[in-house]
């Protein structure tokens, strides 16, 4: 007589799901313990992976810790994922090469939690290799066109001049927390370096924090432009605050476990309203464009190259010989997406960074010194010159004071890379698909590579072949020790605007004020999941005293 599913008791169906636990549990294990070549690191949990290992460090912290534990090349477990990492400059030759032929064209895998989150699209983590490479190309012959360069140090320049008319009505000992203001100044230059619009995120944040009271004085349209440019960087950090959930967490755990089943669709729906606002901006500008005659020219900026590229408007950005296979013009999707990773990324790298960079100078007094000194030397005395495409060539001590920051908190700090091919790696032969992390927080930190790595020096980075003994280990230039933007055939289309963009802001700013750090004893408040961010940075902002 066959058994009913009505027959099965309380105890059954307990007994049932001891025995699918045990079974997954079971199947885990084997494949774990019979895994291609096995490497050091901690023994991974069912489901959960390193998760619970990680703890409350954050991964770039997590990253250096088991180095010192497990050596140069060790193994964790993210999303479902095994992911190898690795912390020499020799193990990451194959990796970080320059070659179109290379087996690790790759940055990130395909998770499906990354793709959820939007990201997987445009250039950084586009794994798709015809679209990839057309848009590789065209935002590196757009952003390293002298045109835009130029176009983006006069908009910095003039977005400064309010900057301190709103400096200058603060307090001199409010306390202010630095990031905040730098998320709004950076969302700014990047909104209009690739909209060619201005957002006014600076004055919304002046005005709701500062001086409310002149918010209630502006009509409603007003009211509600200030509302929307600062709802704007709100939505663009939370964002990228985000995407650590979906970078190491599995789709079981972002969807089941309490706490973060809520932020999951709160990250969700803030992504959403993110690429509908982009697709608004691009919808409305093409319209623009289309209603334009053909004889007048059209602003420069990098929303208007996108639709403009492959049509009668195209202003012959792109290299047409390099991307031949796809001459046509770009759908409002792929603009979409190349116009939200430049926003959100300009956004919050030179935020943090500018961050960094008044920490540690204020922290060291005499590089801050030699810095202005620099300032000085080029500006003299005249605090109000703009910053010239001439004085960011000369600015050669201020790039190495940026290098030697980034080197020691760097914003990337880990590379990711895919193989397409089997190859060798560190002894090992590794199929395709396999998954590589270079963590370059334990490279630049270490004393095989570096002189004094725990020293905060830009004379590192600073006419460094006409110092005597100083810096022997530099000197040698080993290929593969030092990074800011990546490397590769994937290293960031945009390294030359954001190191523009930071030596225009640095000068601006200590040009003519003084950051006063509230806890100069106060550990550098920073999260570093998925890139690393300031937390907090509490400052008070004087003029300059010569």
């Amino acid at each position: 007589m066959p058994i009913s599913i009505l027959s099965f008791g309380l105890s059954d169906i307990l007994s049932l799901l001891i025995v699918i636990i045990i079974g997954y549990v079971t199947q885990f294990y084997y494949r774990y313990f019979t895994r291609i070549n096995p490497l050091p690191g901690p023994i991974p949990l069912p489901i959960f992976g390193n998760v619970l290992q990680k703890g409350g460090y954050n991964l770039a912290d997590w990253y250096t810790l088991l180095n010192k534990k497990y050596g140069d090349i060790f193994e964790v477990y993210f999303a479902g994922e095994r992911k190898i990492v690795l912390t020499r400059p020799d193990l990451i030759e194959k990796i970080n090469n320059n070659s179109t032929k290379t087996k690790y064209p790759n940055r990130f895998e395909d998770t499906e939690g990354l793709i959820e989150y939007g990201i997987g699209a445009g250039v950084g983590n586009n794994n798709e290799p015809k679209s990839w490479r057309f848009n590789r190309q065209f935002f590196t012959q757009a952003l390293f066109s002298s045109k835009f360069e130029h176009l983006a140090i006069e908009w910095t320049n003039e977005l400064w001049k309010e900057i301190e008319s709103y400096w200058n009505n603060i307090d001199e000992n409010k306390e202010i927390n630095l990031i905040k203001w730098m998320h709004r100044i950076t969302n700014e230059i990047i909104f209009k370096t690739t909209t060619g619009v201005k957002n006014n995120a600076v004055a919304a944040y002046y005005y709701t924090i500062f001086v409310p009271e002149k918010i209630k004085s502006l009509n409603e349209n007003e009211q509600e432009l200030m509302k929307s440019s600062e709802d704007l960087v709100q939505s663009i950090h939370n964002y990228m605050d985000g995407v650590g959930y979906f970078f190491i967490l599995n789709k079981f755990i972002r969807n089941n476990i309490p706490f973060i089943r809520g932020k999951i669709k709160n990250l969700l729906k803030n992504k959403e309203k993110l690429f509908d606002l982009v697709g608004k901006i691009v919808k409305e500008r093409r319209i623009e464009i289309e209603n334009t005659p053909l004889d007048q020219p059209l602003r420069h900026d990098f929303l208007t190259s996108h639709i403009t590229t492959n049509t009668p408007r195209d202003i012959n950005i792109i290299n047409h010989s390099e991307t031949s296979d796809i001459l046509r013009p770009m759908n409002d999707k792929e603009i979409v997406d190349n116009i939200f990773e430049a926003i959100t990324a300009g956004t919050e790298s030179a935020a943090n960074m500018f961050c960094f960079i008044v920490y540690y100078l204020e922290h060291n007094p005499e590089v801050k010194k030699r810095l202005r000194q620099e300032f000085d030397k080029i500006f003299g005395n005249d605090l109000t010159r703009p910053v010239t495409p001439k004085d960011i060539e000369e600015l050669q001590y201020c790039e190495a004071v940026i290098k030697e920051v980034n080197r020691h908190r760097p914003v990337a700090f880990i590379i990711g890379r895919v193989s397409t091919e089997s190859d060798n790696i560190g002894g090992y032969e590794w199929p395709e698909g396999s998954v590589f992390h270079m963590h370059f927080d334990s490279i630049m930190k270490n004393k095989n590579y570096w002189t004094y790595p725990e020293k905060f020096d830009p004379d590192r980075f600073y006419k460094v072949e006409e110092s005597k003994d100083k810096y022997l280990l530099e000197k040698k230039k080993m290929k593969n020790t030092y990074s800011m933007f990546g490397g590769g055939i994937r290293i960031c289309p945009g390294r030359k605007l954001a190191m523009t963009e930071l030596k225009c802001l640095i000068t601006l700013a200590y040009r003519s004020y003084d950051f006063d750090l509230v806890d100069i004893n106060a550990p550098l408040k920073y999260d570093a999941d998925f890139i690393t961010s300031c937390r907090e940075l509490l400052v008070k902002i004087k003029p300059r005293k010569f």
